[in-house]
C-alpha cells in the first residue's frame, strides 16, 4: 500500500493477534470454564500482580476452580497496543455486589506473561448520573492512537501528577466532560467542584504503564487518595485533541498479597 511502511503492517497485525489471543483466552478459561486453556494460552513463567489471586500458573487454575457457578465476566471496552491488552468490565458473583474492574495483560511470544488488574464497587448512584460503565465501546478513530496517547501522557503529567495544574483547561473543550467516577460530576467543572472540596483529593506520583488505541487511552498508576497509598486505574477518550469522557478504578492498596510480585 503506498505511503505505508512494513513495519508498520508487521505492529498492527502483532498488535491484533495479541489482543485476539487474549480475548479468547480469557473467554475459554472463564467463561467456558476450559482449565486447559491455561496451557494453551499462559506461559509457564506467568507472573500475577491480581489482589485477588497466587503467582504462576497453579494460582491461575486455583482462582478458576474457586469461581461460583454464578461468576461472570463481562467486558465491556477493549483496547490493546504492542505487547498489552486492557479490559474494562464488570464481574457479578463474587458477593452480593457487582465489581467494576480494570485487567492488564502482557502477552510474549504468543503466551501470556503477566496480569494487573483493579476492582471497585459497583456504584448504583452516581453524581452524574452516568454508570460506571456505560458509554461509548467501540474504536472508530484507529488512526488517532499516537495523537490521543499524547493527550493523555501530558495531562497525566501536568495534572494528576500535579506538574503545572493551572494548565488544566487546554485539555477540556469548555465544560464539555462527560464523568463515570461515582464521586465526580459531568464537566471540568464538577473535577473543579470536586477538587476544591475535598471530595477528590488525588495525587499520582507515578503512571506504570500506558496503553492507546484510537479514541482510548488506559493509564495505570499509583500515589495517595485522602492520604492513603492508592492504585489509579483510569480511561479516557480523546476527541479532536481534548479529553471527553473518562471512567476509572480506584482502590486502596492491600497490606499483603498471595504473591510477592506487587500491584504493579
Amino acid at each position: 500500500m503506498a505511503g505505508a511502511y512494513p513495519g508498520d503492517a508487521i505492529r498492527e497485525v502483532m498488535r491484533v493477534s495479541v489482543k485476539d489471543l487474549v480475548e479468547q483466552a480469557v473467554q475459554e478459561l472463564f467463561d467456558e470454564r476450559d482449565a486447559t486453556a491455561v496451557d494453551r494460552y499462559w506461559s509457564p513463567g506467568y507472573m500475577e500482580h491480581s489482589i485477588l489471586g497466587a503467582d504462576g500458573l497453579q494460582g491461575l487454575r486455583d482462582l478458576a476452580a474457586s469461581l461460583p457457578e454464578s461468576f461472570r465476566h463481562t467486558r465491556t471496552r477493549v483496547l490493546g497496543e504492542h505487547d498489552l491488552v486492557v479490559a474494562h468490565g464488570r464481574y457479578d458473583g463474587l458477593g452480593a455486589t457487582p465489581i467494576v474492574a480494570f485487567d492488564v495483560w502482557r502477552v510474549d511470544h504468543g503466551k501470556i506473561v503477566e496480569h494487573w488488574d483493579a476492582h471497585q464497587a459497583w456504584a448504583e448512584q452516581t453524581v452524574s448520573g452516568h454508570t460506571m460503565l456505560d458509554g461509548p465501546t467501540k474504536i472508530t478513530s484507529p488512526a488517532s492512537t499516537a495523537a490521543s496517547r499524547q493527550v493523555v501522557e501530558s495531562f497525566a503529567e501536568l495534572i494528576m501528577m500535579g506538574r503545572d495544574r493551572t494548565k488544566i483547561g487546554r485539555f477540556f473543550s469548555g465544560d464539555r466532560f462527560v464523568q463515570h467516577n461515582p464521586q465526580i460530576a459531568d464537566g471540568l467543572s464538577g473535577l473543579g467542584q470536586a477538587i476544591q472540596t475535598g471530595v477528590w483529593e488525588a495525587v499520582v506520583d507515578r503512571v506504570h504503564r500506558v496503553v492507546a488505541e484510537g479514541e482510548f487511552v488506559f493509564t495505570q498508576g499509583e500515589g495517595q487518595l485522602h492520604a492513603e497509598p492508592t492504585a489509579f486505574y483510569d480511561l479516557f477518550r480523546v476527541e479532536d485533541d481534548r479529553l471527553v469522557e473518562h471512567w476509572d478504578v480506584v482502590f486502596t492498596k492491600p497490606a499483603e498479597l498471595a504473591h510477592d510480585n506487587g500491584l504493579f
